[in-house]
């Protein structure tokens, strides 16, 4: 006895995409998932008709985003620097901001080891994107990523087999297992206060705490990652972190205080926030500068 197929109504890219649609943007990232499409292909072929197996995984993944799910979570990837990464519910979804806090350490380390082989290490890895990120760009580096949390570097080494890069994945608290010294030292660590009410309810409720809460005043792991950082920084070096708002003060005080020679340089994100810090050694080819 044969089973009837289902045939489910004519749908088109057009009538899910309808104008002012709830969740727009969503829906568009999943419907290049389910036709495997780009985003112009998107919107070049509008009237384009779902298949039945394409229009049951689209609405299945419909559902989700109407539970106010992160699309990426969903779809279990994000981009960051143009490349895929897999995410799930224990890495904090990548932003923009950070591919800029890469971008902006990048051209330090062009500018001052130019393609000297330099030791890099990201603390607080999460996906591992901006480990993964640097390794790419800095194919003579030697990178070095930790994390506290062993289901967040899962997906960190899924990541890094994805794109063939070479770094190397610890667990531990900050940088209590390391005892190498390094050039470039880089980290998006959890910089929310606890009790901050301006943090979006979709974040609040579905990416992991751990990952964004920095202590009552959002500053507990720059003090901790500061204080004993002299220990693993090479005398030439880069020292980079993204930051919360209004945060910037204290972390440069902080960093005046252990590293009082160093040049200390703020910088904004998209949205003219105070958003990055680097603190650079006043050294070029051993020579003060």
């Amino acid at each position: 006895m044969k089973i009837k197929k289902e045939n489910l109504k004519k749908v088109k890219i057009k009538d899910i995409l309808k104008p002012k649609t709830v969740h727009e943007n969503e829906k568009k990232l999943a419907l290049m998932q389910v036709l495997n499409l780009s985003m112009p292909e998107i919107l070049l072929n509008k009237e384009k008709i779902l298949t039945n197996k394409e229009q049951k995984k689209y609405r299945k993944l419909e559902k989700q985003i109407n539970k106010e799910l992160p699309i990426q979570y969903i779809l279990k990837e994000s981009y960051f620097y143009n490349k895929k990464f897999i995410v799930n519910k224990n890495v904090l979804i990548p932003r923009p901001e950070t591919e800029l806090l890469v971008e902006e350490t990048n051209k330090l380390i062009k500018d001052k080891f130019s393609d000297k082989k330099i030791n890099i290490l990201d603390i607080g890895t999460g996906s591992g994107i901006i480990a993964i990120t640097l390794n790419i760009l800095n194919k003579n580096s030697n990178v070095i990523a930790t994390d506290i949390s062993k289901k967040a570097l899962k997906i960190a080494k899924k990541n890094q087999k994805i794109h063939k890069t070479k770094v190397k994945f610890i667990k531990t608290n900050l940088y209590n297992k390391i005892d190498e010294k390094f050039d470039v030292i880089i980290s998006n660590p959890p910089y929310i206060p606890n009790n901050s009410k301006n943090i979006e309810l979709k974040v609040k409720n579905n990416e992991p705490q751990i990952a964004l809460y920095g202590g009552k005043d959002g500053l507990y792991y720059y003090r901790q990652i500061i204080k004993d950082l002299k220990t693993i920084t090479k005398e030439n070096h880069i020292i980079a972190f993204e930051i919360g708002e209004n945060e910037e003060q204290e972390i440069e005080k902080l960093l005046k205080n252990n590293f009082p020679k160093d040049k200390i340089i703020i910088k904004k994100d998209f949205n003219d926030f105070n958003r990055y810090i680097f603190s650079i050694s006043q050294i070029d080819n051993n020579k003060i500068i």
